[in-house]
């Protein structure tokens, strides 16, 4: 009986289908991977440590690293750097004499150690506090802390034939030699003619090979085959998927059996869910599994959203998941709950909504330290799926590693819950045992695989990144000096296996380069890849795949699940693409009308559809700027106050503070945080003071003035076809309604309009606001004129904004009726005149009955006045406009 000891599963799963056939049956210890080895001595040898998961060690590691704060000079937001030096440096320190050979090295190179010493140290500090304290240890440490071991050997029976490759380190060659004292170890070693390239990576064997007593034998290379290769460079990842799939398709067409067919990447599941849904289109089997990640569960993400909003890891994501599962949901539009919940910061921003500061009124207490039963039965609480296969999955690997008297913050619990979640797969579709081979590079050594693709050969993919600060001659250094080999970014045991693999027996390779990922970014060729002999400035076109001949087929009933529709796809399609109109919508009820909607209109008809047909609504948010709607509804109602005649000029700040107060009760104005209020407070109470001092001095010039009208509303019924104007709501008539900022009159019946505003900014000269579409004033001058106010009747000689930045008033006036209520102008305006109000009413009122006539039509087309408010439109992402498609 011998044991083989691999690096893959693959690997593995082949020997043991040879040893069967060989055999016809095997044991467990027959084949296993380095991985599976290591773990038996551990348990062997210490049986009380626990192999946890690197997301439950890092849990660990956060809580050790706030507990000693102090001691280590860096908290729980270093934990990943930390965790980096353990991982690297973990042959030092588990090593009986790792550290203080470190230090001597530290006297001899200053510079090294002022770069990473610090954070060695605190790596072997918590390190040791998760091996002593908590008695735990994570797969990759494992051979490091098998160094502590003198009698290795006992605990180990049967002979070992190792094939490790490239991916044996300086620890697992000692451990190899030592249990080589109690059984044969026969040790495969790489060695092709380029080995000088990896000698730091295969410095492992020369060790082994030193030490070996027996005789080495050099087998015989195998005859190098006649292979044809390609490289192919693309234009991205998936032009590199599609050639991938047009090939096999020839490949199988041709005869070529799908198990003599691999595709391979260094990451392979960075390609699957784009290529396994290409191959699927297809009809090409493969013996990977389709699985989707756990996470993408619904009932999932929202345990996880309930879990956080109720720890006070407040977000707006979160609190729309959790919050919208619940029935309490259908009290708030979701508009409003996106304005109110946007942004949060605290708890306490809960309060801004009763319903949804009631459902999430009982946080959970986060103080201390709670064990393991007690985080699951509070998580549990908050599971409302029916099916619990998926918690249960989730919960048993934290049973799993964690014990009944394991310790940790709620934090820390929900952080390695969510690590869980994150890493888990489920299973949707077996793979098929007769499919093409699609795995990841360190698990192709196959003989069957005699048809290969080389995909995603960027230096990215082939070489990792260091996270820790030594250098590449620091990696070198202490080899030399220490005998410590650790594991050297700049030599990359995929590459090594790549050019091995490139060498290996096969009848066709393709290796290939795609320029960007899936996300755009761009990627670098590997050195590999420039190395082969062929083209690389080359850029290849893809092969069509079965998704390209769908596309483009001319033929009906290509697809049966849209033979049905195809009419209306082939439609919309044409509509998206501006060759035809949309379809005007069908009006059950005419919609409410008011001066912005008919600018709205104007602008373009989706943004008009947007707010009235479908009912949509752009919010402000509340956040920590405080937003131009709320600024100017506080203006607007403060001005309305201080303008009740008679007016008074005395106002003090302590009573312009109570108005303000009140006016914030009864508006029901939210602040992100309440001490944005009291500077927004001081503002309007000086902006009032302020106005009071304008208004004193205007009337004293202008004596007859009163203010008549202050937010003065007003409401009717018009029919656009007849232009009949009704008092009560009439069959085909449009309800049309607004509010009058103010109104002030001379004590008669001559008249002036204002509106407020805060800045001059989008505001035309009156000449223009029928070419401009900026009808506000023109429309309440048409419905003053009309006499549509009960208790507001007379000739309107003026209509202004009222600017409250400089307190100017800019619109339109009759010069010859100056003086009484307003100045005359600085400059003669030839189109201050009566004749000219007479005509604008006239060209309005015929804009509005057009207007009104096309809106219920319904006519939705996306038909902006002006390109340019397509970039700031807030329903772009909803609009059908063929420039946006």
């Amino acid at each position: 009986m011998q044991s083989w000891l691999v690096s893959d599963l693959r690997t593995k799963f082949e020997l043991q289908q040879k040893i069967l056939q060989q055999d016809g049956q095997f044991i467990d210890e027959s084949v296993l991977r380095a991985s599976d080895l290591w773990k038996i001595l551990l348990k062997r040898l210490d049986p009380k440590l626990r192999l946890v998961s690197d997301p439950f060690a890092r849990s660990l590691l956060r809580t050790i690293m706030d507990e000693n704060a102090e001691v280590l000079g860096v908290n729980s937001s270093a934990e990943d750097t930390v965790f980096a030096y353990i991982d690297e440096m973990a042959a030092i320190i588990f090593h009986p004499d790792g550290t203080s050979r470190l230090e001597e090295w530290f006297e001899s190179h200053p510079e090294a150690k002022n770069r990473w010493k610090d954070w060695y140290l605190r790596a072997r500090f918590c390190a040791l506090k998760l091996l002593h304290d908590h008695r735990v240890i994570t797969g990759d440490w494992i051979t490091s802390y098998l160094q502590n071991f003198t009698d290795l050997e006992k605990v180990w029976q049967f002979p070992l034939i190792v094939d490790l490759g490239g991916e044996v380190s300086r620890v697992e060659a000692e451990i190899l030699r030592t249990l080589s004292r109690s059984v044969d170890v026969t040790v495969i070693e790489p060695s092709p003619p380029w080995r000088e390239d990896f000698h730091f990576l295969l410095k492992p064997y020369d060790d082994l090979r030193g030490h070996s007593q027996g005789k080495a034998e050099t087998l015989a290379p195998s005859p190098a085959p006649q292979k044809s290769i390609q490289v192919l460079r693309f234009s991205g990842m998936l032009a590199e998927i599609k050639n991938t799939v047009g090939q096999v398709r020839t490949w199988l067409d041709s005869g070529i059996a799908a198990e003599n067919i691999a595709i391979i990447a260094p990451d392979i599941e960075t390609y699957w869910p784009v290529l396994q849904a290409f191959l699927k289109e297809e009809g090409i089997a493969a013996q990977k599994d389709v699985s989707h990640k756990v996470q993408s569960l619904p009932s999932v993400t929202r345990w996880l959203a309930s879990l956080r909003s109720r720890s006070g890891r407040l977000s707006s994501s979160d609190l729309e998941l959790s919050f919208y599962e619940r029935d309490e949901s259908q009290h708030i539009r979701y508009e409003d709950f996106r304005a109110l919940f946007k942004s949060l910061y605290t708890t306490e921003d809960l309060s801004r909504n009763e319903i949804v500061s009631k459902v999430f009124n009982e946080q959970l207490d986060l103080r201390g330290v709670i064990l393991r039963e007690a985080f699951v039965a509070q998580a549990l609480f908050y599971w409302t799926s029916a099916s619990t296969d998926m918690v249960e999955v989730i919960l048993r690997e934290l049973l799993q590693n964690a014990t009944a008297n394991t310790a940790l913050s709620w934090k820390e619990w929900l952080s390695y819950l969510e690590s869980i979640v994150a890493a888990k797969e489920f299973s949707i579709e077996k793979g098929q045992s007769h499919g093409i081979m699609v795995t990841k590079l360190m698990s192709a050594d196959s003989e069957k695989a005699l048809h290969r693709i080389f995909l995603g050969l960027t230096d990215e993919s082939l070489r990792s990144r260091s996270k820790t600060q030594l250098s590449g001659q620091d990696y070198f250094e202490l080899a030399k000096d220490l005998g410590f080999y650790l594991d050297n970014p700049d030599q990359s045991d995929l590459d090594f296996e790549l050019r091995l693999l490139s060498e290996s027996p096969s009848k066709q390779d393709l290796f290939c380069f795609g320029a960007t990922d899936l996300s755009g970014s761009l990627c670098s060729p590997s050195t590999f890849w420039m190395s082969l002999q062929g083209d690389h400035e080359h850029l290849s076109l893809p092969l069509e795949t079965r998704w390209d001949e769908v596309q483009y087929s001319d033929l009906p009933g290509s697809r049966p699940s849209v033979q049905d529709r195809k009419e209306f796809i082939e439609k919309r399609i044409e509509q998206d693409a501006g060759r035809r109109e949309l379809d005007p919508v069908q009006l059950l009820d005419l919609p409410r009308l008011s001066a912005s909607a008919l600018e709205s209109f104007l602008e373009c008809p989706f943004i008009f559809a947007a707010q009235r047909h479908f009912k949509l609504k752009d919010l402000p948010d509340i956040d920590l700027d405080v937003d131009h709607r709320t600024r100017g509804q506080l203006a607007h109602a403060l001005f309305e106050v201080l303008t009740q005649e008679p007016m008074r000029y005395d106002w003090n700040s302590d009573e312009l503070d109570k108005v303000l107060e009140k006016i914030r009760a009864e508006k029901k104005l939210l602040f992100a945080d309440e001490r944005l209020w009291l500077p927004l407070k001081r503002k309007h109470i000086q902006l009032g003071l302020r106005f009071l001092g304008i208004e004193k001095k205007w009337r004293e010039e202008f004596k007859k003035t009163k203010t008549v009208g202050r937010e003065t509303r007003f409401e009717f019924y018009l029919d656009p076809r007849t232009e009949e104007i009704h008092r009560e709501p009439k069959e085909n008539c449009f309800k049309i309604s607004g509010q009058i900022d103010r109104i002030d009159s001379d004590g008669g019946n001559q008249l002036v309009l204002l509106d407020y505003k805060s800045s001059a900014g989008g505001i035309s000269a009156h000449a223009s606001w029928l070419k401009n579409h900026e009808l506000q004033l023109l429309f309440y001058m048409w419905v003053l004129e009309k006499g549509l106010l009960e208790n507001i009747q007379g000739e309107v000689l003026g209509v202004f904004y009222y600017v409250f930045k400089n307190f100017e008033r800019k619109g339109f006036r009759i010069e010859d009726r100056a003086g009484l209520l307003y100045p005359a102008p600085k400059r003669k305006d030839k189109n201050a005149t009566a004749e000219m109000k007479q005509q604008y009413l006239t060209e309005f009122s015929r804009l509005l009955m057009a207007t009104m006539d096309r809106i219920r039509q319904g006519e939705i087309q996306p038909r902006p006045a002006d390109f340019k408010i397509c970039t700031t439109c807030e329903w772009r992402r909803q609009c059908r406009a063929p420039h946006l498609n």
